[in-house]
């Protein structure tokens, strides 16, 4: 497959980037993806042919050109060439940032460039210079235009930045059939970088024991918003930009399209096809649950675009010592999590309780049975459990018609208050944990511990043990805690229990205060929300799966 010209000035910014973006094919926009996309639209409106000059043999001057060559292996679109004075072409490129200063030439390793363009932009000129040569137009030279500090700049296609060009594109195929590279260190191009929340480069590293410090890269939060929908007869639609919720009275609520990440409808709700498309085409995940909470399904983009991890998963989960090591690592960290949450909230706690699930911890790190693994989190379960109604606030733990607000821990169907909470705040963060997967390139379904079965996202429920203590359960116990959620708000069934509507949209607004508050990240030091933490332990899998780190430790809290 022919090289994109544009991935050449990827590769020589970070051979990295290059392989995320034209190997696995991922990309992900910040500002300055936005801006230049958005600069390089107007450009492409208001080109006049002026602009790009004429040829006699062409009836009409060309706005811009698609070109390819097989011999050099590469192809890509011109947006803009100009004939110059002698009769030669000249591509023409526009950039975002600024020119650097050009006191000093780049020399790189054999090579000597102009000062007056950052290298991998006279890469990328240099390439559209050599597809113009192949394809019989004469290129000696080419043009580009800083648009941050409004300066133009003549590049000369010299015999250095030739070979530097050729170089880059013979590197460029080889990288193709080899591992990704290593991440950079301590560079000051991560940050400006629009993937560095899916490289993680100084995570990585500091993982690998290469780096002593992690620096702020990775985005706290992402800033866009989830829709719930839960009203039985609701209809979504669209309208232009903006997303139109019909409620069942005929009123209509218009949500811009661009602050939403995800949207979750329960129930009787319907989705117009055109929205549908919209929204798998910005990548904005739709989850369908029934009117309890319980995932149905999801539907997102294309995510079997990074196959490349998804082939490393079914790969490393064939071995059964990996299978089996991630298990173990899974149910020490959930359990010592659940010793966490005990510690912290809990109400004449016995010193014992503390001492028992340390111990029942260590043991699920020496098991030496996935029989033995299971017994040992079914003993921490009952101990937790056991416990849980002494973190919740109120001396209220047996209702007026004697139902118990907890009773261990039941469900299909919940049967108590406190139960009834915990399995839509689980069926949340599966919906969750799944779309983070799903967003990394990993399958949902395929897992290490949980057992393979029908409609079951097992990989979903494996990397959200550790985080049913500190998310769910967190949410569940100051929900009642804050009286936000009150006894009187259940409907009470002789063998179930369930939450009213108003009760369940307050259950679902203190689950999302919940994934978006921030706290210190407990290995890497910065400051990230819930909802990023899910993210981030899912693509920290994927590296080690990928054979970036040389092991997996799941996230424990302090």
């Amino acid at each position: 497959m022919p090289i994109p010209v544009r991935m050449l000035n990827e590769l020589f910014y970070c051979e990295r980037l290059y392989h995320l973006m034209h190997v696995q094919g991922l990309f992900e926009a910040n500002a300055d993806t936005v801006e230049g996309t958005a600069q390089h639209q107007r450009a492409e409106r208001h080109r006049r042919p002026s602009d790009v000059g004429a040829i006699e043999p062409w009836v009409k001057a060309p706005e811009s050109l698609h070109l390819g060559d097989e011999e050099l292996g590469i192809v890509g679109k011109l947006d803009a060439v100009r004939l110059d004075e002698a009769g030669e072409w000249q591509p023409v490129e526009a950039k975002h940032a600024s020119s650097p200063a050009g006191r000093q030439p780049f020399i790189i390793g054999n090579w000597t460039l102009s000062g007056d363009a950052w290298p991998n932009d006279q890469i990328q000129l240099c390439a559209q210079g050599l597809l113009l040569r192949a394809n019989g137009f004469p290129s000696t030279s080419g043009q580009l235009y800083y648009r941050g500090n409004r300066k133009k700049v003549m590049v000369k296609f010299t015999n250095d930045l030739v070979d530097a060009t050729l170089w880059c594109i013979r590197r460029a195929r080889e990288l193709e059939s080899q591992p990704m590279p290593p991440p950079l260190k301590d560079s000051d191009k991560c940050f400006r970088c629009s993937l560095n929340s899916v490289c993680l480069p100084d995570e990585t590293n500091f993982l690998n024991a290469t780096v002593d410090r992690v620096r702020n890269i990775v985005p706290q939060r992402d800033d866009l918003g989830i829709l719930y929908v839960s009203e039985p007869g609701t209809h979504l639609g669209k309208n232009g930009h903006e997303l139109v919720l019909t409620a069942p009275d005929g009123s209509r609520t218009n949500i811009p399209l661009k602050d939403l990440i995800h949207v979750a409808l329960f129930g009787n709700v319907q989705i117009s096809t055109q929205l549908l498309h919209v929204l798998m085409e910005q990548g904005v995940t739709v989850s369908f649950l029934t009117s309890g909470g319980r995932l149905v399904g999801q539907a997102h983009n294309l995510i079997t675009k990074n196959t490349h991890v998804r082939r490393a998963q079914f790969s490393k989960f064939e071995d059964e010592s990996v299978r089996f090591n991630l298990a173990r690592a899974i149910v020490r960290a959930k359990i010592l999590n659940q010793r966490t949450l005990l510690r912290r909230n809990a109400r004449d706690l016995q010193s014992t309780v503390l001492k028992e699930l340390g111990d029942l911890a260590r043991s699920a790190e020496m098991a030496e049975s996935l029989a033995s693994l299971r017994g040992i989190e079914g003993m921490a379960a009952k101990i937790y459990f056991t416990w849980f109604p002494s973190m919740l606030r109120t001396a209220e733990l047996e209702l007026s018609d004697g139902t118990v607000v907890m009773n261990g821990r039941n469900r299909r169907p919940p049967k108590d208050p406190v139960n009834a909470m915990l399995s839509l705040a689980y069926s949340l963060l599966v919906r969750d944990m799944s779309t983070a997967i799903a967003a990394v390139g990993m399958d949902p379904m395929l897992g290490f511990y949980h057992a393979l079965e029908p409609g079951r996202p097992a990989l979903a429920l494996d990397l959200m043990e550790p985080f049913r203590a500190i998310i769910a359960d967190s949410v569940v116990i100051r929900a009642l805690n804050t009286r936000e959620i009150q006894w009187q708000d259940f409907y009470l069934g002789p063998d179930s229990c369930s939450l009213k509507p108003a009760a369940r949209k307050r259950m679902l607004h203190a689950y999302e205060r919940r994934m978006n508050e921030k706290v210190t990240h407990p290995v890497f030091g910065y400051k990230v929300s819930y909802r990023r933490m899910l993210e981030l332990e899912s693509r920290i899998l994927a590296r080690y799966l990928t054979g970036d780190l040389a092991s997996y430790t799941p996230l424990v809290t302090r």
